[in-house]
């Protein structure tokens, strides 16, 4: 199986180096794999770093983006790529990312029996990893969401998927949308977790970084919905985190047992999460254990922007 790697990239020229170099140590490069570097009109010195590596190994190629405007627009560029030059099997990265050596060695193994494949994410143990560490790790917190939907950052998956299924056209979530339209589609892909393919992943690193990212994520969700014909349903249903808080405590007069009630079953979900992701946190810390509260509310509160937006733009 001939197998192409996708490293997105934009002005991070400092991550795309450590990117790369881990990339030169995988097991297989030149070998079973291609990388490809598709950038989005980097305005850092991005470029020199990469065609650096492509001088040294020729089979990692750069390439500055044909239509920009998100990550959207470059996987369904990238999957033109993979189809254009034959390739069996597409696995999607990120500039950010930290690779450990037999990463494409076991994506590519599991992509030889399932259709789609995720690997497993790694973030710091900070404040802010303890808080998001589930967004990476979503597909493996709840229990078999990896048969519906997989990060698009920590993904693999056979190139003929790209001709069925066209990524959404979005500035961010193109890989919530993609696994949306599949299940409207009708389409069921055999996924599983390339258990070995271990990734190191960055979080923003402070609460200002943190509202850039999930401002975008939200316009992207907004973008995703209304290109593909579908409503905010689970948007509407991470929002109701923020709603019921707001309810109770400034809507209704004198409620505070509902919510007291409420606010013990939101920090037991929280304290599950915890649980279930602190796996998936290097050097985790007990301290942060309320860290997935924060991560939630701040989630919940711009999926509802999310569906402002939607709102907005449908009309």
């Amino acid at each position: 199986m001939r197998a192409l790697l996708v490293i997105l990239n934009k002005d991070n020229a400092v991550s795309l180096e450590k990117c790369l170099d881990s990339i030169a140590r995988m097991d297989g490069l030149c070998e079973f794999f291609d990388v490809l570097i598709l950038d989005g009109a980097s305005r850092d010195n991005s470029e020199e770093i990469a065609r650096r590596y492509e001088k040294e190994y020729p089979c990692i190629k750069f390439k500055v983006q044909e239509r920009l405007g998100g990550t959207g627009y470059a996987r369904r560029e990238a999957c033109d790529y993979a189809i254009s030059e034959g390739y069996d099997a597409i696995v999607w990265g990120d500039s950010e990312n930290v690779y450990s050596p037999r990463y494409m060695r076991a994506m590519v193994d599991s992509l030889a029996e399932k259709d789609a494949v995720g690997g497993v994410p790694v973030v710091q143990g900070d404040f802010y990893g303890h808080a998001f560490a589930w967004y990476h790790a979503l597909h493996l917190v709840i229990p078999n969401l990896y048969r519906v939907h997989i990060p698009g950052n920590n993904k693999g998956e056979r190139v003929e998927i790209c001709e069925k299924v066209k990524y959404p056209e979005t500035v961010r979530s193109e890989d919530y949308g993609f696994s949306l339209l599949l299940r409207k589609m009708g389409i069921r892909l055999n996924q599983d977790i390339a258990k070995d393919a271990v990734v190191h992943v960055s979080l923003p690193g402070n609460f200002k970084e943190v509202r850039a990212w999930q401002r975008a994520r939200s316009k992207g969700v907004a973008q995703v919905l209304r290109e593909i014909g579908v409503a905010p349903w689970d948007n509407l249903g991470w929002s109701m985190l923020f709603l019921l808080f707001i309810v109770f405590a400034l809507l209704i007069p004198f409620s505070y047992l509902p919510l007291l009630l409420y606010s013990i079953l939101f920090f037991l979900g929280s304290l599950w999460i915890f649980v279930r992701s602190a796996r998936y946190i290097k050097e985790k810390k007990i301290r942060y254990f309320f860290a997935p509260a924060f991560g939630l509310l701040v989630y919940s509160i711009y999926s509802l922007r999310a569906v402002w937006l939607y709102i907005k733009i449908k009309k």
